[in-house]
């Protein structure tokens, strides 16, 4: 008589065991490299929004846009929002009136490592007050160094190279920080020990976007919640550099504007 062998339970066992044991060696690897391919989109993303500047500026003397309505580095009104859309070659896929919240966000205008983002990109995109009214800017991806027409507070600590950009004429372009990843964190909230730079996964100040959509504000390429590993800087003239939040136990970025709800870096 044939007899039909198969696996006995603790084979099971054992295969069951190592296919966990290589998915758990795996998930890292991919993780990495879904992480190393969200940098490079988002370091085109920045490069697109400082052409698409420097196009305005060209048409412009040299001078930069003023924003105003807003009050965040990543607060744009539609207008230029618009303008933007057309130098990148976008016009029709996003340029609106206000009056037009159904356009669908673009995704240039939003770093694929920010997970808020990801989830509620298109309620940013129509970004309305906690009161119900829509707001006169866009809330986007990424900080625009950009003075408004009111004038924004200096930059911290005041040095030569770190300034809100009002024109291109610049003697180092190449050292003028442009449009840069959001790095933010909440230290209004989180004033614990082991929060010592705040909360950068949770920013609970202003509570804008966390009343209206449910995703409380976060920074993009995070390492947890208390550390992002970096982000993309544009320059002035166009490049795109990766800057890492610190490296061993130094700060390389710098609280740069705010004071506790939230703070910037960059």
């Amino acid at each position: 008589m044939n007899k039909q062998k198969g696996f006995t339970l603790i084979e099971l066992l054992v295969v069951i065991s190592i296919i966990v044991l290589l998915a758990a060696m795996l998930l890292p690897v991919l993780s990495r490299i879904r992480e190393m391919a969200n940098k490079s989109v988002c370091s085109s993303n920045i490069r697109q929004h400082a052409l698409a500047l420097t196009a305005y500026a060209d048409e412009n003397n040299g001078n930069l846009p003023r924003l105003y309505g807003g009050g965040w580095l990543w607060d744009m009104d539609r207008r230029l929002v618009n303008e933007l859309l057309k130098n990148i070659g976008l016009e029709g896929k996003g340029a609106t009136s206000s009056n037009q919240p159904d356009i669908p966000a673009p995704d240039v205008f939003y770093c694929p490592s920010n997970k808020t983002h990801k989830f509620s990109r298109q309620e940013c995109w129509d970004y309305h007050h906690p009161s119900g009214e829509m707001a006169t800017y866009r809330v986007l991806g990424y900080f625009f160094i950009l003075d408004t027409r009111n004038g924004r507070g200096q930059i911290q600590p005041p040095e030569d190279n770190k300034r809100w950009l009002t024109t291109l004429n610049l003697k180092h372009p190449a050292d003028a920080e442009f449009v840069i990843d959001v790095i933010m964190s909440d230290q209004q909230t989180f004033q614990a020990p082991e929060y010592p730079y705040g909360n950068f996964a949770r920013i609970e100040a202003g509570s804008g976007m966390g009343l209206y959509t449910g995703y409380y504000d976060t920074s993009s390429h995070l390492k947890s919640d208390k550390e992002p590993t970096g982000g993309n800087i544009g320059f002035a003239d166009c490049h795109v550099a990766w800057r890492d939040f610190k490296e061993g136990n130094t700060l390389i970025m710098k609280e740069r504007y705010g004071s506790s709800s939230p703070v910037f870096w960059w």
